[in-house]
């Protein structure tokens, strides 16, 4: 392989940090993932390494787990390099971790080429070893990938197929040229053309050939006996361009027949809906693995059911944008990415045409809160542990941010994100560029909840206190017994059946205090006042209803 890599910063690089992310299955690897033994490797062979036609002499290469360290270099300032390696390394076959064989003639290829590591202003070098529970964090790219495979094999990859008529039959780049065309769905492989195997070119073997430009990473997936479901959708009005969406899955399972309508679904919403810009890249496939892991352009999917088919679809397909689109540091802060994309599972849902109701349990939050393995949100991503783990990267966020959303309304919250988006696409924020980007977006200073929901430790519960009446006048006092601000939704239940809501966003304690008063004039005979929503979190729901 051929890196040609641009020394960006203004630094002199004395040494070039590599990323062998396949030595998870080396012998002796440090990790957090079990790995069978059957898969427990070698690891990365790197057989050579020249730098500008160089070779490197074998006492300048360091090799600790997944950091590969090359010592003495020299590249200046707005230098450039070459390096050519040749490598080789053994796939895994029975633990999937992102990466690996699915069954016998289906493969997701994930993390499979050394890649240098990013350089930034914020630690140099990023060292963070790869152990295979936290993410990644990769530079940006232009990629150029030529995949070899026995001629019964097709391939789906981050970046455009640039040879479709050298390794389909015709009537196949056809349906593929109409499926990107069109609104409607395609099957551009079916069970029938599996069995007569017209749909390749037969050469014994083809190479695709596929092309990224400014992609923060390359995967493929491979079968010789998948489905093909494809469709398009309209992402950009001004330039009427448009994303080609498809399904690859095995075609004895039925629950993947709708993947390919929620999948076009999801890019129509987030293109349109939230947070309403184009969808960036001109196709998703949504390959069936064993796994949910999102890939640029790629997504591995297990083959779900009913509603977990909907939200994991959105969830991964919104990982287009969070980190790739906008490239923060999944392995420092993975709240950035994965609190979006929970987000979207909440936002989103109510848009898909399906029967099953959304039914998500936020009791990870409720039933973490305050134990020694929670910790702050802004807390680096392998600090978090435990029980706590899910609930301090993916859904603690996902519902500050829905707070705030309501707190300023759904047309400013997406003009904040969209400047946020228009600023750092392309780039690589901190938590701290997020929240002053979005704060200058908004327009308001949200420093006060960015400190107490996402640098604070707290415990979220909410109580109705004191309850005074004169005749059909009521006054509630709201107490804030812990430190966590959450917004107050008071439910009045009449006798009758009847019920009112009474809605205090989360910047009633924006100064601080610890308790409010809401005020109402009852018009008929209240029989119970009940405190929170399906959203807000509270550790003792006990103290949050009062009978009359």
């Amino acid at each position: 392989m051929s890196i040609d890599y641009s020394n960006n910063s203004p630094d002199t690089l004395h040494q070039i940090v590599f990323k062998l992310f396949p030595n998870l299955y080396q012998a002796g690897a440090i990790r957090k993932m079990p790995v069978s033994p059957e898969d427990v490797s070698e690891g990365v062979k790197i057989q050579s390494i020249q730098i500008n036609n160089q070779s490197l002499a074998p006492e300048n290469l360091r090799i600790r787990g997944t950091n590969m360290t090359v010592r003495d270099t020299h590249i200046l300032p707005g230098q450039k390099a070459q390096f050519e390696i040749v490598y080789a390394y053994e796939l895994n076959k029975d633990s999937f971790i992102r990466t690996g064989q699915v069954d016998s003639g289906a493969f997701v290829i994930a993390y499979f080429f050394p890649r240098i590591a990013v350089y930034d202003d914020i630690d140099g070098w990023d060292n963070y070893p790869y152990t295979g529970r936290e993410e990644f964090y990769n530079d940006y790219g232009d990629f150029r990938a030529e995949i070899t495979v026995p001629d019964d094999y097709q391939i789906w990859a981050t970046g455009d197929l640039k040879n479709p008529d050298s390794v389909y039959e015709p009537k196949f780049v056809q349906r593929i040229h109409k499926a990107s065309a069109s609104d409607e769905i395609t099957d551009i492989i079916i069970a029938s053309d599996l069995q007569k195997g017209d749909i390749t070119q037969k050469k014994g073997w083809n190479t695709w050939i596929f092309e990224a430009e400014n992609v923060s990473d390359f995967a493929f997936a491979t079968s010789n006996h998948y489905v093909w479901k494809a469709s398009s959708v309209a992402v950009d009005p001004t330039s009427k361009r448009r994303t080609r969406v498809d399904a690859v899955y095995h075609p004895d399972h039925a629950a993947y027949l709708p993947v390919v309508n929620y999948a076009r679904t999801s890019v129509a919403l987030i293109s349109n809906q939230f947070p309403g810009i184009p969808f960036p890249y001109s196709h998703m496939t949504i390959f069936e693995g064993l796994d949910a892991m999102e890939y640029p352009m790629l997504v591995n999917n297990l083959p779900f059911e009913e509603a977990d088919a909907v939200m994991f679809t959105i969830h991964e397909i919104f990982h287009s944008i969070f980190p790739f689109y906008v490239g923060n540091n999944e392995t420092k802060y993975s709240f950035m990415d994965e609190g979006f994309a929970t987000l979207t599972e909440f936002m989103l849902y109510p848009f898909f045409d399906v029967a099953y109701p959304l039914q998500y349990d936020v009791s990870d939050v409720t039933n973490t809160a305050g134990i020694d393995q929670d910790m702050p949100i802004i807390s680096l991503t392998p600090q978090l542990y435990g029980k706590a783990r899910y609930a301090n990267k993916d859904l603690k966020p996902a519902l500050g941010f829905i707070y705030v959303k309501e707190m300023l309304g759904d047309s400013l919250f997406n003009t904040a994100l969209k400047f946020y988006i228009e600023q750092w696409k392309g780039k690589h924020p901190t938590p701290y560029d997020f929240f002053n980007c979005f704060n200058k977006g908004a327009g308001v200073d949200l420093n006060w909840f960015w400190k107490n929901w996402f640098f604070d430790k707290n415990i979220p519960d909410l109580a109705i206190g004191k309850v005074k009446r004169n005749r059909s006048s009521y006054s509630v006092v709201i107490n804030r017994v812990e430190d966590s601000m959450v917004p107050v939704h008071l439910t009045i239940l009449y006798n009758d059946g009847t019920k009112e809501l009474i809605n205090k966003d989360i910047s009633c304690w924006a100064k601080g205090n610890t308790s409010i008063t809401l005020k109402f004039n009852a018009t008929k005979p209240i029989k119970k006042l009940v405190l929170g929503l399906d959203y807000d979190i509270d550790t003792k729901p006990e103290n949050n209803m009062i009978g009359f």
